[in-house]
């Protein structure tokens, strides 16, 4: 898996599977239920740390699903877009249709199914700001549609468990001028280039905020910018960032993980949630 995860960590996986569309998708669920397999779901795999042994279930990775469509309405256009789709590219591809809403997410290197599960955001936007509606299949096979409002939108929380799939969303999008888009979307990412360590393999940020306080904020304070396990370190550029400098492990970026927790907790009393999901650690 270290192959398909951002952070180039993890042993193997009995099957990865790749279904074209949502009816593929529904067949290779009905034989895995039917063989009494295991799954998960898996999109750019931008925050999953997989366990250096892997995993003995069924992947199921849904990056090959892309369909992105406009219907024109009123301002602006609803867009209806695959949850396997790259967010970073829909972002693109409505810029080129001036289309606007979600530039404050750009460079976010996820699938948009990725994003709505865990209510992404940056910038002071999140994914679910302009987000109509969704189609899942849930842990039991069924299709099922829910508006926004039935979405328990959080802070990087939804509704979505991690048995089920965001098959397609629906975005409601303004007209913009195109070039007034760029320019938000260069802005964007330029910080995100000055803020953010991109030299090194990550999974993103690793901890959430703890009371509207960001978390790098008590790492740093902690003093534990350039702390290393093994070839997994605290980047010292951001360091609620833990990058790849070399060789890491799953193992080794657990353990840097539980260490920051620990001397966190010890020096401020603040108890650090992860935003990365860890596979495998369970038995």
């Amino acid at each position: 898996m270290k192959r398909y995860t951002s952070m180039r960590v993890g042993g193997p996986v009995s099957y990865l599977i790749y279904p074209c569309d949502e009816e593929d998708l529904v067949t290779i669920l009905q034989v895995a239920w039917e063989e009494g397999v295991k799954y998960r779901f898996l999109g750019n795999g931008t925050n999953i740390i997989v366990h250096d042994r892997g995993l003995r279930e069924v992947v199921i990775r849904t990056t090959r699903m892309q369909r992105v469509a406009y219907k024109k309405k009123n301002n602006g256009a609803i867009a209806q877009v695959s949850g396997g789709a790259s967010l970073k590219g829909f972002i693109v591809n409505s810029a080129r249709h001036g289309l606007s809403g979600l530039e404050r997410l750009y460079w976010i290197p996820g699938t948009i199914g990725g994003g709505i599960k865990m209510n992404a955001g940056s910038f002071g936007s999140r994914i679910s700001d302009l987000l109509e509606s969704v189609r899942i299949v849930d842990k039991k096979g069924k299709i099922v549609s829910y508006l926004k409002s039935e979405m328990r939108f959080g802070y990087r929380e939804s509704r979505i468990g991690p048995s089920e799939c965001v098959l397609a969303a629906w975005f409601c999008l303004q007209n913009r001028d195109k070039n007034e888009i760029w320019k938000d979307m260069e802005y964007v990412y330029g910080e995100r280039k000055k803020r953010h360590p991109m030299d090194f393999p990550s999974a993103g940020s690793v901890f959430k905020s703890v009371e509207g306080k960001p978390a790098w904020k008590f790492i740093e304070k902690a003093g534990l910018k350039g702390t290393s396990v093994g070839g997994a370190m605290v980047s010292n550029k951001h360091a609620n960032f833990i990058v790849n400098a070399g060789g890491a492990t799953a193992q080794d970026v657990k353990l840097l993980i539980d260490k920051i927790k620990q001397e966190v907790f010890e020096q401020s009393g603040i108890t650090l949630e992860e935003e990365v999901e860890f596979w495998g650690f369970n038995g």
